[in-house]
């Protein structure tokens, strides 16, 4: 997953970007007392331990484990990040 898909998931769940420091995105929400740091890699593909350390930070549920990459682990991916399976 890029960094561009995982700053969408954060910000459909009430994280709001407030600012870019070099590569990284830093987002925050309103609620929740610390800020998310999120690397922006260009076209290369963050790792699942890394999405998962965010998520987490998040307080968001879901995790990613190491999957294929073909269409159909792709799509594995975004239903577990999004909650859609179990």
């Amino acid at each position: 997953m890029k960094a561009t898909v995982l700053i969408q998931y954060l910000q459909q769940n009430g994280w709001q970007e407030i600012r870019q420091q070099g590569i990284h995105h830093i987002l925050q929400h309103p609620t929740h007392p610390n800020l998310i740091s999120v690397p922006d890699l260009g076209e290369q593909f963050l790792s699942p331990e890394m999405i998962n350390d965010i998520t987490r930070e998040a307080g968001l549920t879901g995790r990613v484990f190491k999957i294929r990459w073909s269409p159909a682990g792709m799509l594995q991916l975004i239903k577990n990040l999004m909650g859609l399976t179990r």
